[in-house]
């Protein structure tokens, strides 16, 4: 019988794994696009392709830059842009694109994957029935959070971020069963390559760090393994020493500029409150969830499941920290949805034996068809708002935007010569998809608006927050009258509006549907393709 369920359990898993492969690729071929070149074009969320500009100049021997000869970081996932490097140094742009997203779909299958045996090591002791189908629907959790599954397939770090935090979470279990210095080692090797990946993730690493800590020194041979955390430690502070070093040689500042960006001159009290005003919303769309595992560490309480609601609940104290994020799709919060999502399954069946005992119905299988509607109802509810994209109802988000850009690039590449500048507010799609040194008017990769005090007027101010981080840093008197890029993709953000400086040195184009606006008789335009000359 037991060889049975094991069986079953593995042709489970290998179903829902490849009912998320299939998903995953209608999810890419919705996120893509025909451009006006009449080519497919694939297009990651626009901050990824940003990393996609750096991951593209590197392995073309640029340098890891944005603009060639520009030495300013405005990524903060060094190991995904390295990634990409491996990816773009043998494909085309678009075919990186579409390998880049390929790629977030194995990093789900890994979050899940990871997922289950965490939920091997937790409820390994545990009799209840439904533990014979838990880690079959551990792996289930891993994949059913649309945000995380979104993320991972538009290229964002996240999706890494999640298997890194994951894979550490269970060698620091093991660790506390077995004590075997491996497990510590390899706990310290994923918490460093998750700082390479994002260096927040640090708060993750100390409070799993902290709990190996007082777990073995709550034990009779732990001061005895002293040398062991300590060692475990200093592994971990090589990742943080090394890649500070290598920002301080390559960029000369030890922070990546889009640290300065969204971290300075706001004050602390307002970028809580913008933190609080954003994640109000996301707290509702969780209550259910949060309630199931709170009844799960209430009626089956243990010291690893509050680790995971821990780990869960400092991601959302850190998001109040920094002041939100400018789109409401919970990136944050999402590498440690798996981990909330196992305490709901624990927390659907405790429910479901009550609703089962109070009902008096005895039949076999009947808390567990109980237990398993719950947790329909959960997943479902956490993902309400994003059904229409589940299931391909609309585009997913950002998706028309995208198509969009990756449309001015192809009409930028006709008509530019190389020498030109293209100044933009979405500092992705564009700048990857066309050969040219690029303007970035946000700050992200421009150390002189990166330093500018922030907008509080309440000019830049959506998704709850009075003043959104790293959109509300901008010069436009400098970026476009001073700098004249080229190509200017508008005139106004914010309280700034320059329209009428730039009157009398731009013109506005059509070419191949697309409405561009152009430097004045700049040689670096090709007016006799527009048919101007």
């Amino acid at each position: 019988m037991k060889r049975i369920n094991v069986n079953l359990n593995v042709f489970l898993t290998i179903i829902i794994a490849a009912g998320f492969l299939v998903w995953s690729g209608l999810f890419i071929y919705q996120s893509s696009f025909i451009t006006i070149d009449r080519q497919r074009s694939y297009s990651l969320f626009d901050d990824a392709m940003i990393s996609m500009r750096y991951a593209w100049n590197f392995s073309h021997g640029q340098g890891l830059v944005w603009n060639a000869g520009e030495y300013v970081q405005g990524y903060t996932n060094l190991l995904m842009v390295l990634i990409m490097s491996l990816v773009t140094l043998f494909l085309s742009k678009t075919t990186s694109v579409l390998m880049i997203q390929i790629l977030g779909a194995f990093f789900m299958l890994m979050i899940a994957g990871m997922n289950a045996k965490i939920a091997s090591v937790i409820f390994s002791n545990d009799n209840n029935d439904h533990k014979k189908f838990f880690v079959v629907l551990a792996f289930l959790c891993g994949l059913v959070y649309y945000p995380l599954a979104y993320w991972s397939l538009m290229g964002m770090e996240t999706g890494l971020l999640s298997v890194l935090l994951l894979s550490g979470v269970f060698f620091a279990l093991q660790y506390t069963r077995e004590t075997k210095p491996m497990y510590l080692l390899l706990f310290s090797t994923a918490g460093g390559l998750a700082f390479l990946t994002r260096n927040d993730s640090f708060i993750f690493f100390f409070i799993l760090w902290g709990y190996l800590c007082v777990d073995g020194f709550r034990a009779r041979d732990g001061k005895n393994k002293v040398q062991w955390y300590l060692a475990s430690a200093g592994l971990y502070f090589v990742f943080i020493v090394g890649e500070l070093w290598f920002q301080y040689m390559y960029y000369g500042q030890f922070l990546p500029n889009t640290y300065v960006l969204k971290m300075t001159g706001m004050p602390l009290p307002l970028r809580i409150q913008n933190g609080l005003g954003f994640i109000w919303p996301y707290l509702k769309e969780a209550i259910v969830v949060l309630t199931f595992s709170i009844i799960a560490l209430l009626f089956h309480f243990h010291k690893q499941k509050l680790l995971l609601f821990s780990l869960f609940a400092v991601s959302v104290i850190y998001q109040v920290y920094v002041g939100g994020d400018p789109w409401n799709y919970w990136r944050i919060m999402s590498p440690t949805m798996p981990l909330l999502l196992l305490l709901t399954v624990d927390g659907a069946f405790v429910l479901g034996k009550y609703v089962v005992k109070f009902s008096g119905i005895q039949k076999n299988g009947f808390n567990l068809a109980v237990s398993l509607a719950l947790l329909v109802a959960c997943v479902g509810m956490i993902n309400l708002r994003f059904w229409p994209e589940i299931f391909f109802h609309s585009k997913p988000f950002q998706v028309n935007a995208n198509y969009r850009n990756a449309n001015i690039a192809v009409a930028l590449n006709d008509i530019l010569t190389p020498s030109a500048t293209v100044g933009v507010f979405w500092a992705g799609t564009i700048p990857y998809y066309v050969d040219s040194k690029a303007i970035d008017f946000l700050g992200k990769s421009d150390v002189y608006i990166a330093n500018l005090p922030p907008d509080l007027s309440g000019s830049v101010s959506f998704n709850g927050m009075a003043s959104v981080p790293g959109h509300n840093k901008y010069d436009l008197k400098y970026s476009i009258v001073e700098l004249k890029p080229t190509y200017v993709q508008k005139f106004f953000w914010g309280s700034q509006n320059v329209d009428s400086m730039a009157e009398d040195n731009y013109v506005v184009v059509k070419y191949r549907y697309m409405t561009l606006y152009l430097l004045k008789d700049s040689p670096d335009v090709n007016w006799k393709r527009l048919g101007l000359r």
